[in-house]
This record gives structure tokens, C-alpha cells and sequence, in this order.
């Protein structure tokens, strides 16, 4: 067989292939299309307005349980154009340097990792001046409806270094945050301020809870030996 031979096109029906839909081929697919295309669309919409975290730690017990996954709003969606979370609401955030520095008042606390997210409660917001003692949160010389934070008796003037000794006065892009525990919880007491930059999301409910003993618990033992 020659070279021009071997170029010619096959015969009709001798394996022939990707021959045209029909109409009513063509209209089902049209119409699968059409069903498909909003399920997509609804998808990546909530891929990319949600997310899914972790709880590890007993920081916001009774709130949230350790080997709670949660689901939380992305911040842009949460609070778009940079609008400040309300007092009350528990957010997820990017532990601060400050936060990465220090050890906290519970010294049992595991090392931290740089691509930690953290969630806490905010009860305190820009511009206001936050006072914690007497096993209550203070804004402004007044303390906060138990409604918002229950309190502790745990939360000592003397404990902590941030808004304890003193009063603290919050600038206009700083949350104070606090743990529902307080008893285990590193939070603002301990390395000041949350810029709302720092921010990724804000809490929406608990998905599952697999308990402390877990598979995730289980696999962060192992791997820290």
C-alpha cells in the first residue's frame, strides 16, 4: 500500500466514527444540559462560600465539642466589604503573630502550627474599651448580657495580660475574642487585640461530631508521635 493509499478516508460504515446527533439526540442533551448547568453552578457557589473546620481543643465547650466539624461562612460572604462581625458571633481567624508567641495561661496547650485557624466567640468591637474581671466581660464600664458571653468564674484581673490589669481601648479595626471555656481557651486575654484582617469566616452550625477519640484525634497523635 502506498503512502496516499494509506491517507484516504474510510469507507462509509468501515468504522466510521462520531457521526452527527439526531434532533431528538440533540434535545436531550440540551435538556440534560439545562438541568445540570444550575446544579453546577449551586455547587461552586458553595464550595466557594463555605468551608469546614475541625474542632480540636476543649476551647469552646460547651459551645462546641472537641471532634466537632462545623460549618462556617467565608468572611467576604459573612461580612462583605469588610464589615466587622457582631458581638456574639464566633468566628474562625488566622492566629496573629502575637498569638503564635506566647503560651497562654494553660500550659498543656500542644505546639502551634502557622496554618492553624482558630475560632472564638467576639465580644468586644472597635473603638470600645474592654475590661475583663469578676467573671464577667466589661464594654464600657458595663458588663455584656449573659446572652452573649455566660461568663466564668475563671476570668481573674490577674491572670492575663490583656484588658486584665486595666481597661483596654480597642482601635477601629480590633475585635476582642474570647472562648466560651475560659478556663482553656487562648484568646485576646492572653495576646490582645484580632485585627479584622485576620478574619476567614464565621461559624454556621456543627455538621457531625465524631467525639475526642476520633479518627482526625487518632491521626494527630500518630503523627506527633
Amino acid at each position: 500500500m502506498t503512502w496516499a493509499e494509506d491517507q484516504q478516508p474510510p469507507a462509509e460504515g468501515a468504522g466510521a466514527t462520531g457521526a452527527a446527533k439526531t434532533p431528538r439526540q440533540e434535545k436531550a442533551y440540551l435538556r440534560r444540559l439545562r438541568f445540570m448547568l444550575p446544579f453546577l453552578i449551586l455547587l461552586a457557589f458553595l464550595a466557594w462560600a463555605f468551608t469546614t473546620n475541625y474542632i480540636p481543643s476543649a476551647s469552646m465547650v460547651p459551645t462546641l465539642q472537641p471532634g466537632d466539624h462545623v460549618l462556617t461562612l467565608r468572611a467576604w460572604l459573612a461580612y462583605p466589604q469588610g464589615r466587622m462581625p457582631s458581638r456574639g458571633d464566633i468566628v474562625t481567624f488566622i492566629p496573629p503573630e502575637e498569638a503564635l508567641l506566647v503560651d497562654g495561661p494553660v500550659p498543656q496547650r500542644p505546639p502551634i502550627g502557622r496554618g492553624e485557624v482558630w475560632i472564638k466567640r467576639v465580644v468586644g468591637l472597635p473603638n470600645e474599651t474592654v475590661w475583663v474581671g469578676e467573671g464577667r466581660v466589661y464594654i464600657n464600664g458595663s458588663p455584656i448580657p449573659t446572652s452573649v458571653y455566660p461568663g466564668h468564674p475563671n476570668l481573674f484581673f490577674w491572670q492575663y495580660p490583656f484588658a486584665s490589669v486595666s481597661p483596654m481601648r480597642l482601635k477601629g479595626d480590633e475585635l476582642f475574642v474570647v472562648g466560651d471555656n475560659a478556663d482553656d481557651s487562648d484568646d485576646s486575654r492572653s495576646w490582645g487585640p484580632l485585627k479584622r484582617k485576620y478574619i476567614v469566616g464565621r461559624f454556621v452550625r456543627v455538621l457531625f461530631r465524631e467525639g475526642p477519640r476520633g479518627p482526625n484525634r487518632k491521626r494527630a497523635e500518630s503523627e506527633n508521635g
